[in-house]
Order: C-alpha cells, then sequence, then structure tokens
C-alpha cells in the first residue's frame, strides 16, 4: 500500500489526459517505475473539447475507432465563409471522428495502467519540489491530506493552466489564447452528420471559427472561439450563432462547457533539471484548428520515452531531457509554427477578403493550412490565383 505522506517513483506525471496517461504508459512499458495523477475523479471527466479526432490520431493512442469510445465517423469538413459560401474538405487519406472525449480519455489512462503505471485520481498538485533548482517531486492534496511525491523526473501535461509550469518558473502563459464556448445540443434533426461545419469570419467569431460537430443525427457539439479582436464573451457570440440557425433554436440543452486554448505555439522553454512538460500545458497545439489531442499523444509518447531512458542512465538534467523538445519540433513544432503564422496571416483578412478566399481555394489548399503541412508552397499556388489585395496580404506572410 502507498504511503499517503511521501510517495516516491522515478516519474510522476501531473495529469491524466492524452498527454499525461500517453507519458505514463510509455514510461511504464520502458520498465520504469511511473505513477500518474488526476485531479478529478475519472480521467476524461468534465468534457473541455469540441471532441474531434481524425483516425490516425485515435490508432496513435492505441484504441480503436470503435464505439463507445467514438460516436459519429465524419467524411467530409465543409468550411462556411461569412458570406455563407462553402469549400467541402474531402481526402482518400484522411477521416474523422466525433469521440465520446469521456470514455476515450479514461480508455487512454486504463491503457497506461495496463502498462504498470499507477494512477491516483482526485489528487491535485500544489507545486513542484526544487532542490539546488532541480525539480525533484511534487507537492499535492488528497481528500484535505498533503502528499509528497518525490520523483526523479516530472512530466507536467496538467493543461493550459499548468500549475507545474507555473511554479516551476516556466512562462506563466501564452502570447496569444482562444477563449472557448460550446453546448452539447440535442433534438436535432442533422440532415448529413457525417458533415463537420467550420464557420469563418467575424461575423461569427472574431480571430476564431464557430463549429458544428455531429455525434448523430440528434446530437451535436455546437461552439466557438474568439481572440483579441472580439467584443464580448465567447458565450453570446454562441448564443447569437445559434439564434441565427434554425436547426438550433428548439434544440435541448444537454452540456455547457467552455475553456481556455493556448494557439501562440509551443513555448521556448518546456524542460528543466528534472522536468519535462507535454501537451497543452507546452502549448502544443495546431493554432489554426485548436486540435491538440493528436499532437498531445505523440508529445507523451515522446516524453515518455526519454524520460525513462534518462532514469536508466541516470542522467535527469535539462539537456539530457531536451531530446524530447527537438525531437518534437522536427515534424509537430514544424507544424505548429506554420500554422501559427498562417493565423497571424488570416487576422489580417476581412470577412469580404475571406469571402474571396473562398472563391479560390482548394480542397487541398485548406488541408495544408489548416494543419500546419507545405504550407509556404500552397501559399506561392495561391498568389497565382489571387486577386492584388490577397496577392499583398499573403505576401506579407512569405517575407
Amino acid at each position: 500500500m502507498l504511503d499517503m505522506q511521501r510517495i516516491q517513483c522515478d516519474v510522476l506525471v501531473v495529469g491524466a489526459g492524452p498527454a499525461g496517461s500517453m507519458a505514463a504508459r510509455t514510461v511504464a512499458e520502458n520498465g520504469v517505475d511511473v505513477i500518474f495523477i488526476e485531479e478529478h475523479p475519472v480521467p476524461g471527466t468534465p468534457v473541455y473539447c469540441a471532441e474531434g479526432l481524425s483516425v490516425s490520431g485515435i490508432l496513435n493512442g492505441g484504441i480503436e475507432p470503435v464505439p463507445p469510445f467514438v460516436k459519429q465517423h465524419i467524411t467530409t469538413a465543409r468550411v462556411y465563409a461569412p458570406n455563407g459560401n462553402t469549400v467541402d474538405l474531402t481526402s482518400e487519406d484522411w477521416t474523422g471522428y466525433t469521440l465520446d472525449r469521456q470514455l476515450f480519455d479514461k480508455a487512454l489512462s486504463e491503457k497506461a495502467e495496463e502498462a504498470g503505471a499507477k494512477l491516483m485520481t482526485e489528487t491535485k498538485a500544489l507545486s513542484v519540489i526544487k532542490e539546488d533548482d532541480v525539480v525533484v517531486g511534487v507537492k499535492a492534496v488528497k481528500d484535505g491530506e498533503e502528499i509528497e511525491f518525490r520523483a526523479k523526473i516530472v512530466i507536467g501535461a496538467d493543461g493550459h493552466w499548468s500549475i507545474i509550469r507555473r511554479s516551476s518558473g516556466l512562462a506563466r502563459y501564452f502570447a496569444d489564447y482562444v477563449t472557448c464556448a460550446q453546448y452539447l445540443l440535442s433534438g436535432l434533426n442533422l440532415e448529413n452528420p457525417k458533415i463537420n461545419e467550420f464557420w469563418i469570419g467575424a461575423k461569427y467569431a472574431p480571430g476564431g471559427y464557430a463549429w458544428v460537430f455531429p455525434k448523430s443525427s440528434r446530437e451535436a457539439n455546437v461552439g466557438l472561439g474568439v481572440r483579441n479582436r472580439h467584443t464580448k464573451p465567447s458565450i453570446e457570440y454562441l448564443k447569437d450563432f445559434i439564434g441565427n440557425d434554425p436547426r438550433f433554436r428548439n434544440a435541448k440543452i444537454i452540456r455547457k462547457n467552455g475553456g481556455i486554448c493556448p494557439v501562440s505555439g509551443v513555448l521556448d522553454k518546456i524542460v528543466l533539471d528534472g522536468l519535462m512538460l507535454a501537451g497543452d500545458s507546452a502549448g502544443q497545439l495546431i493554432p489554426i484548428t485548436g486540435a491538440g489531442i493528436h499532437s498531445g499523444i505523440e508529445a507523451g509518447k515522446m516524453a515518455g520515452r526519454v524520460a525513462a531512458e534518462a532514469v536508466k542512465e541516470g542522467d535527469i538534467s535539462a539537456k539530457r531531457l531536451s531530446v524530447y523538445p527537438n525531437e518534437f519540433a522536427k515534424y509537430w513544432g514544424k507544424r505548429i509554427r506554420d500554422s501559427y503564422k498562417v493565423l497571424e496571416m488570416l487576422d489580417k483578412f476581412s470577412d469580404n477578403d475571406l469571402d474571396t478566399l473562398a472563391e479560390i481555394i482548394s480542397n487541398e489548399d485548406v488541408l495544408a493550412l489548416a494543419n500546419g503541412i507545405n504550407v509556404a508552397s500552397t501559399l506561392v499556388g495561391l498568389i497565382k490565383r489571387s486577386p492584388l489585395k490577397l496577392i499583398q496580404l499573403i505576401r506579407a506572410y512569405l517575407r
């Protein structure tokens, strides 16, 4: 039985979301002692997510895309310009799902436990413990009792407001973020629940977008996120969006949620001696879409593997642990950086400019820009088809 006053382990993971559970699982699979803690009673609860994920993201988490983990197969992403014109995004290489995020996250944590990681729920981190500028553990509280975890490496996967990041002396917060509001609506009669909708433009969500992610023909997550240009709370934009769409006016609200999504990219520093950050706490989300599940899963795997190797080698220095952010940067980091540049470019587009862009942009262009893949070459191709004003806006990005 664990000593509830002072608990020792090789690796302590704070947070049992996708990044935390994958980190804990990977550490355990590499034969290193690991505990992961979660402040809520069950991983995945409460839900602060639109619940969309590609099939590759699901499979990379070691989960099969079958019920009850997924609710709805998605074959098309439909982007609505401010004037109502649409661009449908489909690809033979892409298919997606609307998740049941509660069950999906719970399954990820259970797989970590099956691998040998020890999960402690209702355990809230209070601060890191430092000795000689080295992170050596975490102070936490469970059932009103303070616990001191001692670990060779701490992995902070505790979300955008990460107490691990802030108490360790790393960044207080992010330079740019989206404020989100969402309703789970039921009683709908959606014509095609295999289509995810994205509504762009300041009239819907300044600096962000509104979304409709069906969970069936009868249920959907309907929400939006706003950034620096908004003039009222995100919930007010959401009420306007729902009120202006006859499909939603008589719907029943099953769940209300919201939250903050960092979109300024991966923080410059996400490791210290004895410490690593993963997932939202590190800013590892795709800025254009705010998607962070898949990147968090991959970050957790990388962080967990490097942590296990470092423990075995007896070297928990920031230099040794930096193998992890360097590896993440090669693919995911570049996507995130390029995606944020596109987001900054689109900030300069008026709704009329976005309407014009929708007339000339292709399916492949949107997928590339949204995901931060082949951005420069995609924009060069767009310039060839653009009117003068858009050419000037796009060229500013390419400088």
